[in-house]
């Protein structure tokens, strides 16, 4: 009896410890899956980790790159039909807002833009108001062009004494206590003859020239007006008898840009022949010239009619400057009708957009792109009026028949020009479209 129960003994401790060792296993087996699980889980999150940090690191470039864009015009020019039509006889006010009205969002949206007042604001009381030969214009066109959009003004050009000294500083005043900076012309001369603005983190080195003639008494002037030699003092300017000393001036003033941290250097000349197409001798020189001092961009004024966009090499070979030789009239009355050209209802907002890697400072400026404008040019409740409008747009419905036919003719022209020189230069195509 003990020997079977022994027996029975022995067996069913056989049997639990295989029980054991097969219970162990799985065991073994529940804890290493829960392991690679666990490792799995582990190694999912580890590498959406990395993936996050990838996509961090991707953001950190992309915003590591700073881009701002500058736009400027051409001829801002208030002729005797323009002020006609903004004067209202019930408020004896002036109101130049709707001149602009279907451009603003052009330059609303660009970090800096420049514009070029062929005009003073000299006050009523200086005169009256007046458009071509001698201009002045109510201080209300400053606040249009605030509103607009602009942010600088150039003002060195063949008009700005039109209302003799007093106009000159009353212009500036005037622009500058809307804000604007004025650049061209100086208040006094311990003021530098330059402007750097901190646009995202780039400085940007802005300044203005404009060309000079001899006069009846031999001295530099203005449309006819001798300057006074303390007042000459106060402006930006270059006579073709003296350019070679005048660019050595401007030689300077893009050191001392560069001294007060300036980044990317614009000039802004008022130079060429009127109603030309193409540039003159001295304007190619001094473009010339400036690129080789490495100067990023110039846009240029006064002839009233478009001329080419070009990007030009410096001597060295080491760099390029692009160089906008005419932006044509921008708000002008000059149309066929009154002057037989066609070429000064045309203009242009020309863009170029700067960048800057802001980990290695290193700068790039993208060739200029621009946005054809027109002047349209309707009749209302007895007015004719003068509206800039861009050029891209055929079927708006503030067009008439006949502008709308025009405006296409328009643009035909603007891009016949401005692109002539080189094929890389091309109409904005970041337009908003709407009306």
């Amino acid at each position: 009896m003990k020997n079977k129960l022994g027996k029975i003994l022995g067996l069913a401790i056989i049997i639990i410890i295989l029980l054991a060792l097969l219970i162990g296993k799985n065991e073994k087996v529940l804890f290493n899956n829960k392991e690679n699980r666990d490792e799995g889980i582990a190694s999912e999150e580890i590498e959406e980790d990395d993936n996050n940090k990838n996509e961090e690191n991707i953001s950190e470039v992309v915003n590591d790159i700073n881009t701002i864009e500058i736009v400027a015009t051409g001829d801002i020019l208030i002729h005797k039909e323009i002020l006609e039509t903004q004067y209202n006889s019930e408020t004896d006010e002036y109101d130049f807002n709707n001149n602009f009205k279907y451009i603003k969002k052009y330059l609303e949206k660009a970090d800096l833009a420049i514009g070029n007042l062929e005009t003073t604001l000299s006050g009523i009381e200086n005169y009256g108001f007046s458009g071509y030969p001698s201009f002045n214009s109510p201080d209300s066109l400053a606040d249009a062009m605030k509103s607009a959009g602009y942010d600088i003004v150039a003002n060195m050009n063949n008009h700005c004494l039109d209302r003799d000294v007093n106009g000159y500083y009353r212009t500036r005043k005037t622009l500058v206590d809307r804000g604007f900076d004025v650049i061209g012309t100086r208040e006094s001369i311990d003021d530098k003859r330059y402007i750097i603005k901190d646009v995202k983190g780039i400085n940007v080195g802005i300044i203005s020239y404009g060309y000079t003639m001899t006069v009846e008494d031999g001295n530099f002037g203005v449309n006819g007006i001798s300057i006074p030699y303390d007042l000459l003092q106060l402006m930006n300017y270059y006579h073709p008898d003296t350019l070679e000393n005048d660019m050595l001036n401007m030689k300077e003033q893009i050191e001392l840009m560069r001294e007060d941290g300036a980044e990317v250097i614009v000039f802004y000349m008022h130079w060429g022949d009127e109603y030309e197409l193409e540039p003159n001798d001295i304007q190619k020189q001094i473009a010339q010239f400036l690129a080789d001092e490495k100067v990023d961009i110039i846009f240029g004024t006064h002839p009233h009619s478009l001329q080419p966009i070009d990007m030009i090499q410096s001597s060295d070979g080491s760099s390029d400057t692009a160089v906008v030789y005419s932006m044509g009239n921008f708000l002008s009355s000059q149309r066929t009708e009154r002057i037989g050209n066609p070429y000064t209802e045309d203009g242009a907002i020309v863009s170029v957009k700067v960048n800057k890697d802001m980990e290695t400072n290193e700068i790039t400026v993208d060739i200029p792109t621009y946005i054809p404008t027109w002047v349209n040019w309707y009749g209302k409740d007895g007015k004719l009026f003068y509206e800039v409008v861009p050029a891209t747009i055929d079927d708006a419905d503030y067009l008439t028949e006949e502008g709308r036919e025009r405006i296409k003719e328009s643009f035909d022209r603007t891009t016949s020009v401005i692109e002539n020189y080189d094929e890389a230069i091309e109409v904005n195509k970041f337009i908003d479209t709407d009306n």
